[in-house]
């Protein structure tokens, strides 16, 4: 008998290989839990590797992950954000000494 995580898995890595292979994608397992598609942009070449992942722990930290990570992501943008507008103060007052 399967394990709950290892139905889900094999749930999701079905529909979501079957969803890619109807857009047209060349989409192949690469593990039970894997697969990866050939992926061409800007005449650059490349695959993109997708693994589904069924964590153990079923409880609050999962949602817990999900607000660290926008938390992160949230500071990431605000300190690049004061990053730029320094460096725009510093391009300004050099202008002015020139």
């Amino acid at each position: 008998m399967m394990k709950f995580a290892d139905k889900v898995r094999a749930m999701y890595v079905e529909q979501i290989f079957k969803f890619l292979e109807g857009l047209g994608e060349d989409v192949g397992m690469i593990e039970s839990n894997s697969f990866n598609f050939p992926v061409v942009l800007d005449g650059e070449e490349g695959f993109v590797e997708v693994v589904v992942k069924v964590p153990k722990d079923r409880g609050d930290d999962n949602y817990l992950k999900r607000d660290t990570y926008a938390d992160k992501v949230r500071d990431r943008k605000e300190r690049a954000e004061k990053a730029a507008a320094k460096k725009k103060e510093a391009a300004k007052a050099k202008e002015k000494t020139e």
